[in-house]
């Protein structure tokens, strides 16, 4: 995948979307005892590629985990993202509940599947929409 974006921090920002996706997706591998992490890398895939996006549209991202507020302000310069709402309700819960014991009773069941691809959508609209997808 090609990550080579001219401005070092949106860079610095998608290539670690990239290795929170590819942590989510090995673990996953290792079965719903690493759900935690795998959610929890998965939410951070996305907000790593949404502040990397608000910052490639010439704005400062702010230190927050909300994705559905990143997505707002990456809205407000292209409207086209709107579809990505649903990815990121998706992911909304795994910021913070699953680095600590009990997280599961907070957030329910959880589709791994569902999250990885919420993620991986999320990902690939950004690079996509910065030129960086796969050539």
């Amino acid at each position: 995948m090609r990550l080579d974006h001219p401005d070092p921090e949106v860079e610095s920002y998608l290539k670690k979307a990239e290795r929170d996706l590819e942590t989510a997706l090995r673990m996953s591998e290792l079965g719903a005892d690493y759900s935690d992490v795998v959610c929890f890398h998965a939410e951070q895939c996305a907000e790593k590629s949404l502040k990397g996006l608000i910052l490639a549209l010439g704005q400062i991202p702010p230190r927050t985990h909300d994705l559905v507020l990143l997505l707002k302000i990456a809205r407000e310069k292209e409207t086209s993202f709107g579809y990505l709402e649903n990815h990121c309700l998706t992911l909304a819960d795994y910021a913070v509940a699953p680095r600590y014991p009990g997280w599961e009773d907070l957030v329910g069941l959880v589709d791994m599947g569902a999250i990885i691809e919420s993620a991986k959508s999320v990902f690939t609209t950004v690079l996509t929409q910065l030129g960086l997808a796969n050539d």
